[in-house]
């Protein structure tokens, strides 16, 4: 029979809400739902995408899988594979300790609220701190700036208030990514831009590309890739000497200013602008806008994250922002105060802690975690260093690490010594066909779900509750559900915890003890979790469509008394990372530089075989300025080899006169690990191959650089 449910989407963190038409327990299509969600009717290409997945399509694993000794995958039951995981698992932990196993959590986990509940309850049950993830090879920049700079607890303005959006690095219009990190709405974000134009919101662009979002700037900088801690720098410069910075917040809320002053004073605008190689004139005037603006928000996505100087990049962007006072302030509404997790936003300082100088370390490098994880890009060492307390199991929860570490020789290397990988994935991802057991996990539209993900970065208080629209294939399990079921295995008993991040679960007292001998009912979990909620779970239940809860107008609170905490706009490592930055000098070996691009169509590697994708983008093209193909006497189509200080890769060039001279734009994540000479074959070009994760990481973090790689292009021979 044929009906309509309500449901909402789960690729990315806009949490769209969805009516999907059932059939017979087939998906047979998919619309936005507009009736009571704050983006209105939106929704992007992902959601039909997912539609299709689930139907089947990209060849999505309907049972488990087992290695055999021959290297094999065979069809498993679920309840085998997990009896043997849970017995091997076991006899690791008994044979080498909690710390032999590790997890990582991938970009197909953030968006399952009990899995990803019951993820930190299995590691904390087991003992085990290795707990690693995506952010730390995409945006743990911003992380390291929040431990050195501190934070405010009042947060930053919501996009409607904002009078100036500065977005550096980001396209929200593409990515969806938005509020923390930068101005904008996730959901219909050209609409909300276009709305902010309307009001008379001034909009700063800096990007190498002059993208989708870049089209509603009133300015647009396009500086060569890499330099974003020099033009900020620059920018602070500026204001410190113009006087034109925010000083009645920064005379109460910040500290090191004058060490500030010294460090960025030979950062003058022209010195960014010869780096950068843009007008001395743009960057001035972005520095006067950010002056005058009333309520700016300075942001930005992964591009600063990801380039060299990844958390200087961050860290001056946040400057910047600080210095002109871009955060809410007592007696500013608070446009979303919380639905499922309320939240009494108070204008004072978070102080900095450095969490990665205290606590439990890394075995191989002295460095403990950021926000919980450790650095991802030190998990292969941490695999294959030899010693007590290595890393001899990984469970990989819905994510393709061995492509998004990047060099995937070392990477590859160091799965291939593991003594058992576990992976949870619909999809056989490169990470999945290395692994012993391979777990066929359920679809959003099969499992129970909760809008906790979104609860803070909808633009007004929202919550939705999403039970299964159909039955789940026989051989798929929930995700969770790996997780209680080993965990009972191993006769290790699970609490269930609201966590969200900047929370130490272990030192989260109010709790839900799981029942170890039957199957918990996951609608049980979910009231658990809405325990606190302003909209209570039965009427969450009630209203398909989601609840905007009524309430009385929040305003952020004025602190009761000053907790002595200040943001450190400039400490001593900052200092030294600026001087480093002052006396460097570009590669003369390198002409080019290779930049990231997000596309509208995948979610990092999720949906990058759908049909309408490949249609779309049949390889992974090598986007060019046209005048630097004409440079370089190379035709639309021709192939190209890209060599970088770590390696080469083959891909197609295509023109893009969007793009600034002296720089390739192109996706991450496609292709295949090992690179072949024709990108047509491999369907792409898989950039991680330029990429090192021994050389050129990050302090702190260990980011790698996957963006603004210096590079050098020819003409390719055809095999």
């Amino acid at each position: 029979m044929v009906h309509k449910a309500k449901t909402f989407c789960r690729n990315c963190g806009a949490l769209c809400s969805m009516e999907v038409t059932v059939d017979n327990g087939r998906l047979l299509d998919v619309v936005a739902d507009g009736s009571v969600s704050p983006y209105g009717p939106y929704m992007c290409i992902k959601g039909q995408s997912s539609i299709e997945f689930h139907n089947g399509a990209e060849d999505r694993l309907l049972h488990s899988l087992k290695r055999d000794g021959q290297g094999r995958f065979v069809p498993i039951d679920a309840a085998q594979a997990l009896d043997e995981i849970a017995a091997q698992l076991t006899a690791l932990i008994d044979k080498y300790g909690p710390r032999a196993v590790a997890l990582y959590h991938g970009t197909g986990a953030y968006r399952s609220v009990l899995g990803g509940q019951l993820e930190k309850s299995f590691l904390s049950a087991i003992g085990t701190p290795n707990l690693f993830s995506t952010m730390t090879i995409d945006q743990s920049a911003k992380w390291v700036t929040s431990g050195r700079m501190g934070f405010m607890a009042s947060g930053k303005p919501a996009f409607v208030d904002v009078d100036l959006a500065v977005l550096v690095g980001n396209n929200p219009v593409v990515s969806h990514q938005t509020y923390p990190f930068g101005p904008g709405e996730s959901g219909a974000p050209g609409k909300a831009f276009a709305a902010a134009k309307k009001r008379g919101t001034r909009i700063i662009v800096i990007d190498p590309r002059q993208h989708e979002t870049a089209r509603y700037a009133d300015l647009f900088i396009q500086p060569l890739p890499g330099h974003d801690a020099v033009i900020f720098a620059a920018i602070a410069h500026i204001l410190l000497r113009d006087e034109s910075y925010n000083k009645r917040f920064c005379d109460r809320f910040v500290t090191q200013l004058d060490a500030l002053r010294t460090a960025v004073a030979p950062f003058t605008p022209e010195l960014a602008a010869a780096r950068a190689d843009v007008p001395v004139a743009q960057i001035e005037l972005a520095a006067q806008w950010i002056g005058e603006a009333r309520c700016p928000f300075v942001g930005s996505g992964s591009g600063p994250s990801m380039s060299a100087h990844s958390n200087l990049n961050d860290h001056m962007i946040e400057v910047v922002n600080a210095l002109a006072g871009g955060y809410r302030k007592a007696g500013d509404r608070v446009r979303n105060p919380g639905t499922l997790n309320p939240r009494t936003p108070v204008e004072t300082v978070v102080a900095a802690e450095r969490s990665w100088e205290k606590g439990v370390k890394c075995r191989t490098v002295d460095i403990g975690k950021l926000f919980g994880e450790f650095p991802t890009a030190l998990l292969p060492q941490e695999i294959m260093t030899p010693g007590e307390d290595r890393i001899r199991a990984l469970i990989v929860f819905g994510g393709n690490p061995v492509m998004g570490l990047g060099d995937p020789e070392r990477a590859v290397a160091a799965f291939n010594d593991l003594d058992l990988l576990i992976v949870l994935d619909p999809r056989m991802n490169a990470t999945a066909k290395l692994a012993h057991y391979v777990i066929a996990t359920s679809q959003p539209f099969e499992r129970h779900d909760i809008t906790i993900a979104g609860d803070s970065l909808y633009p007004t208080a929202f919550a939705q509750y999403a039970p299964p629209l159909i039955e789940k294939p026989a051989g798929v399990i929930d995700d969770w559900e790996f997780f209680w079921a080993v965990a009972a295995r191993m006769n290790r008993p699970l609490l269930l915890k609201y966590w969200t991040y900047g929370l130490d679960f272990e030192h989260i007292r109010d709790c839900m003890a799981l029942d170890m001998q039957t199957r918990p009912d996951p609608e049980d979990m979910l009231r658990f979790l809405c325990r606190n909620s302003r909209v209570p779970f039965d009427e969450l239940v009630a209203n398909p469509s989601g609840v905007r809860p009524d309430m009385a107008e929040h305003f952020v609170l004025p602190a009761t008394e000053d907790n002595g905490a200040r943001l450190q706009l400039c400490p001593a490592d900052v200092a030294d990372e600026l001087g480093q930055v002052l006396a460097e000098h570009s590669d003369p070996r390198f002409r080019y530089l290779l930049t990231c691009r997000r596309m509208l169509e995948a979610m990092n590697s999720a949906y990058r075989d759908a049909e309408r994708t490949r249609r779309k983008y049949p390889v992974n093209w090598a986007y060019m300025n046209p005048t630097d193909m004409a440079a370089e006497a190379l035709n639309e189509g021709e192939r190209i080899a890209i060599d970088s200080e770590c390696g080469q890769i083959h891909a197609v060039v295509k023109a893009e006169a969007a793009l600034r001279r002296g720089v390739i734009s192109m996706t991450h994540l496609f292709g295949e690990l090992q690179a072949s000479r024709d990108p047509l074959q491999q369907a792409g070009s898989f950039t991680g191959a330029l990429t090192s994760l021994q050389q050129h990481l990050e302090p702190i973090n260990f980011m790698p650089r996957f963006s603004g790689v210096p590079i050098n292009v020819a003409t390719a021979n055809a095999d």
